[in-house]
């Protein structure tokens, strides 16, 4: 396995098995690979915060920043973004942001640190790995038997069936647009593309949303999230959105990993 990440939004854009590239390396379909998201998800509205109101861009800043490279070794990338004035017109809060990649065998482990540099700050964040899969198909199957919470983009959180896995591919995506489940066991998530591979993702975050565009690309992405997309019946206040996160001084962590094996 090896990994390659941009300082350009801190995100990866290859991720290799035996060679052969995982990752969906960009185009018309979607132009991005990867995002680290942070403070906000999704196309977020405007939220008020340390009494000011604020317009951000999608996913928060994070994206749109360069990070500094802070370790490395041969196994393990660590970058770092800090507050800025750029940050601070659509987050008015000084923190720090560091996030690693770690190696181990067929996986990788990522790790979000989030450090407020001055009290108390609210935020989301989470990954957005597109993950290669012919017409961005997989059948997505869940360790465990699940009850959970579906949350549309539009509209009242829904408590679904028990299933165990389910079809993601473009007529799906049309229907639901991003498939957001929380409530989940814990256990690991399996996708299973046509061409034989299989990606399982393990974290304790609270949701996970699913989507590729309806229309065209071979790839998947698959986001383990702490925190939610914005919606209009959400309160505008940040510190008051479901799913919020806190962080002080002494900073907090939140992973995910993510193997990568061919099928039996």
């Amino acid at each position: 396995m090896s990994v390659s990440v941009n300082s350009d939004g801190g995100s990866m854009t290859s991720l290799k098995y035996l060679g052969e590239e995982r990752l969906w390396q960009g185009g018309e379909a979607w132009r991005g690979q990867d995002v680290v998201i942070f403070p906000v998800i999704g196309h977020a509205g405007e939220y008020e915060a340390e009494g000011k109101t604020f317009a951000p861009k999608s996913h928060g800043v994070a994206r749109y920043s360069e990070f500094a490279l802070v370790d490395t070794s041969t196994d393990t990338l660590t970058l770092e973004l800090a507050s800025n004035a750029v940050t601070k017109k659509t987050y008015p809060y000084d923190f720090l942001l560091t996030v690693s990649y770690a190696l181990k065998k067929n996986a990788v482990k990522i790790t979000y640190t989030v450090r407020s540099k001055s009290g108390v700050i609210p935020f989301y964040v989470g990954g957005h790995p597109g993950l290669s899969a012919p017409d961005g198909e997989a059948v997505v199957e869940f360790e465990n038997e699940e009850n959970p919470t579906l949350y549309p983009l539009d509209g009242e959180p829904v408590k679904l069936e028990k299933f165990k896995r389910f079809v993601a591919n473009k007529q799906f995506f049309a229907e639901c647009k991003t498939f957001q489940l929380g409530g989940l066991s814990g256990g690991n998530i399996h996708a299973k593309t046509s061409d034989g591979y299989v990606y399982t993702f393990k974290s304790d975050c609270p949701l996970f949303a699913f989507w590729s565009n309806e229309a065209c690309g071979d790839y998947i992405c698959i986001e383990p999230w702490w925190g939610i997309n914005d919606s209009p019946a959400y309160p505008k206040k940040l510190e008051k959105k479901p799913f919020i996160n806190f962080a002080d001084e002494n900073g907090k962590s939140f992973s995910y990993t993510l193997t990568i094996e061919k099928a039996k």
